[in-house]
């Protein structure tokens, strides 16, 4: 029997977008390499049930909320990060972050894999602590996926991939963050399967959601938390739009927020409103294609999967840089959407798409130029990990044979 590489795909929270994109390339090596290579998934800072890990999984959610529910935060966090540069991260995750740096390395001493694949800076750095400290008893490859759509000085020069999503990412990989241009490879951009795969219509999501077919229909959301803007556009529209309007608003994981636009669904909408309240789930893609519009701060995942099912978005919110460059990217230089950094200018705009849909259709048009579903990011990210270990195959293969 021949060897089978094995490949550790990690999962860690810290927004959702990490989660989703460690998923789409568990799907692309599933479906193309299933057989050749053991692929290993872990939640990598819970399984195993690591008090430490657990904790520090919860702080970095924690800073990630912060960057949405308080302006500037973020950019506090980036502006400090980028006057020290690595010398300073590396000090902070050596002397502050040491312990769960160390129970990390732990974890993937206890796994041994060939591969490690990482989509978040805290993977890949305790990644790399752990190939300095243990590569000589164990070789492994570590791959980095960065999901953003720019690249921060948080991630670790050191793996021996480095993956990113456009070329502009990759420019500022090799220009501005100093990583080894022989190390950067860019593929397309990753989603999940079951958003590739998908195929309904606008209509047929509209009837599995019960929701009106004759009115104009925005979703509005900040991410699964929804702790930025979503709730103050909400209301504001709900107060001033006099139009015919479907507005389904994301509660996410936020179940006091959940009630109470449940409760105002039930006794406070106007007549002219439907107001449905959605909680988190893995399907939120059929309820954006059963949207015209998608009203959301610049997260990259959200983004990304909005467009993947033909639905413009309205960007409200850039709370740090990654953001921003998200923004630039789909709606500056794509055209796949429209901005409204304001609640008032949302207004006019969203009156304007009621009463005109077709406003939408150069956002559509260059979403269809633009995002293309027959090429798999995932798979491409699949095909560069096997040339990472092919020749371990190809090895044990000979050796079986002779």
């Amino acid at each position: 029997m021949s060897y089978k590489p094995k490949i550790l795909v990690t999962y860690i929270e810290s927004g959702f977008g990490h989660i989703m994109s460690a998923r789409a390339i568990a799907d692309g090596l599933k479906s193309k390499y299933g057989d050749e290579m053991d692929i290993v998934e872990t939640q990598i800072m819970r399984d195993d049930n690591d008090e430490t890990l657990i904790k520090f999984e919860k702080f970095l959610t924690n800073q990630t909320k912060a960057t949405n529910k308080y302006w500037h935060y973020g950019d506090m966090i980036f502006a400090v990060m980028n006057l020290g540069k690595r010398p300073f991260m590396n000090l902070v995750h050596h002397v502050f972050f040491r312990k769960a740096v160390n129970e990390m390395v732990e974890s993937f001493r206890q796994r041994q894999p060939d591969v490690i694949i990482s989509t978040h800076y805290f993977v890949t750095f305790c990644a790399m602590e752990y190939k300095r400290r243990y590569n000589s008893e164990h070789e492994v490859t570590v791959i980095s996926y960065n999901p953003d759509n720019n690249v921060h000085i948080w991630w670790d020069r050191r793996c021996d991939v480095f993956i990113t999503n456009n070329s502009l990412a990759s420019t500022e990989a090799i220009r501005k963050r100093k990583f080894d241009y022989s190390h950067v490879r860019q593929v397309y951009f990753t989603v999940r399967k079951c958003i590739r795969d998908f195929d309904l219509t606008k209509q047929q999501c509209r009837d599995k959601y019960s929701i009106p077919q004759d009115k104009f229909c925005i979703m509005i959301a900040d991410g699964g938390y929804a702790l930025s803007k979503s709730k103050k556009y909400c209301k504001f529209f709900l107060k001033h739009i006099k139009q015919p309007l479907t507005i389904l608003f994301l509660a996410g994981k936020n179940e006091q927020l959940y009630r109470e636009f449940a409760e105002i669904a039930a006794h406070e909408t106007p007549p002219d409103i439907t107001l449905i309240p959605v909680a988190f789930t893995d399907k939120i893609y059929e309820l954006y294609a059963a949207c015209d519009l998608f009203v959301t701060k610049a997260g990259p995942n959200s983004i990304l999967d909005s467009l993947f099912v033909g639905t413009p978005v309205m960007v409200d919110f850039c709370p740090h840089p990654i953001e921003r460059a998200t923004y630039r990217l789909f709606v500056k230089h794509y055209g796949c959407g429209v901005t409204a950094f304001h609640k008032g200018v949302a207004l006019k705009l969203i009156n304007k798409y009621i009463a005109d849909p077709s406003l939408l259709d150069g956002c559509r048009a260059a979403i269809k130029e633009h995002i293309d579903k027959t090429v798999d990011g995932g798979e491409q990210i699949a095909d560069i990990v096997y040339e990472q270990v092919k020749h371990k195959i190809e090895q044990t293969s000979t050796k079986t044979t002779a």
